[in-house]
């Protein structure tokens, strides 16, 4: 058996595929393909794969990855071809490889976020925004509910990539994880109440980069 990390694009109207349906899609798509993947073992057998880090729904990406166990004898050319080949149209698999990093070792994420505006946000707003030192906002969790965080300590980076009069694209770098985990929609619900006068809606955003940590404490690209 050999495990290979499949490294995916999600774009267009694949962005509206949950995380479930993904499994689907994928365990469709070995089925199709023929490629002789490996099953778990007991009463109810499913194709041995996992995802490193879901994405949220209305999210599109350029460096989703999946570990899929196949059998012996297959080349990385081979697995990208056929599953190219029966995948939906918005997704698509851009390089496989043997893993390096394990999921568990992934720290953050770094997305483009762009909204539509009424009318011209000045740069120095948005960086008032970021420079407040403390914004609070509600987030859910698994074994705790609803609990108050504050938003800046789950940024590790951010940059203002473009300034329009309809709107504005931003670079940001947040934690991402099993460990700490913040999802770009609460960045960008926050930020559309802080910029209120201003009508943002229509938010874009999209997955650039996943990054891991290694026993030395170097964050590296997850791929």
């Amino acid at each position: 058996m050999s495990k290979w990390r499949v490294v995916f694009s999600k774009m267009g109207m694949g962005k509206y595929i949950s995380h479930l349906d993904l499994l689907r899609c994928f365990t469709r798509a070995i089925q199709r393909s023929g490629l002789p993947v490996v099953y778990s073992q007991g009463f109810n057998p499913h194709q041995k794969m996992t995802f490193s880090l879901p994405l949220p729904i209305g999210v599109t990406s350029e460096c989703e990855t999946v570990d899929i166990q196949f059998e012996d004898g297959l080349t990385s050319a081979e697995i990208q071809e056929k599953l190219n080949q029966n995948l939906p149209m918005d997704m698509k698999v851009l390089a496989v490889h043997e893993p390096t990093a394990k999921a568990a070792d992934i720290v953050s994420a770094e997305y483009q976020m762009g909204a539509m505006t009424a009318g011209v946000v000045e740069k120095d707003a948005l960086r008032k925004f970021f420079g407040s030192g403390e914004v609070l906002v509600t987030k859910k969790t698994k074994k705790k509910g609803e609990k108050q965080i504050n938003l800046m300590d789950y940024l590790h980076a951010w940059e203002v990539e473009e300034v329009a009069e309809d709107g504005f694209k931003l670079r940001v770098v947040l934690d991402a994880g099993g460990e700490r985990n913040l999802k770009p929609d609460i960045l960008a619900s926050a930020m559309g109440d802080f910029l209120e006068n201003n009508d943002v809606s229509d938010w874009e955003i999209h997955r650039r980069k996943i990054f891991w940590k290694d026993e030395k404490g170097v964050q590296r690209i997850f791929d």
